[in-house]
């Protein structure tokens, strides 16, 4: 591995437990403040609200920035595979995924509610939530089989 690549995935790794403990504090200072005091689950609630989005934007452009810098140090052939896999696996998998989400809107489903497991809750938000995660989770899969596959054809 490069020197540069080790140092910048040493930095990355040291942001993720600096930001994990960060997170775990203030899970800490939330549940001790709704604990303390009923009156002020209103602004925990906010808080949360405004430290996973935080979390989130800090999450993806780190993640945006180190998987840019991996794309322009790796090898073309690397790169070839992970662009077809991309296109291949992930809008394959996406067409795989586009009759669950038409079947969903049909008027029959109308009734349908999430299972207890998901948190208690059967509100649309829940529903579009999960819907986005079995989509993303297909895509990861078909990815995961398109790479595979370019690199056997390629042996």
């Amino acid at each position: 591995m490069q020197p540069k690549l080790k140092r910048l995935l040493g930095w990355v790794f040291l942001g993720g437990l600096l930001t994990g403990f960060l997170a775990g504090l203030a899970g800490f200072g939330a549940g001790y403040l709704s604990a303390s005091s009923p009156e002020a689950a209103d602004r925990v609630a906010a808080f949360e609200i405004v430290g996973f989005g935080v979390f989130g934007l800090i999450a993806v452009g780190v993640s945006l920035w180190v998987s840019v810098y991996w794309m322009r140090t790796i090898d073309e052939a690397a790169r070839e595979a992970h662009k077809a896999a991309w296109f291949w696996g992930g809008s394959g998998a996406l067409l795989l995924g586009l009759p669950l989400m038409l079947i969903a809107t049909l008027p029959q489903t109308a009734d349908w509610r999430l299972p207890d497991w998901f948190y208690g809750r059967s509100d649309p938000v829940a529903h579009a939530a999960l819907g986005a995660g079995g989509l993303l989770v297909l895509m990861l899969v078909g990815y995961t089989v398109a790479w595979a596959w370019w690199w056997f054809r390629r042996r």
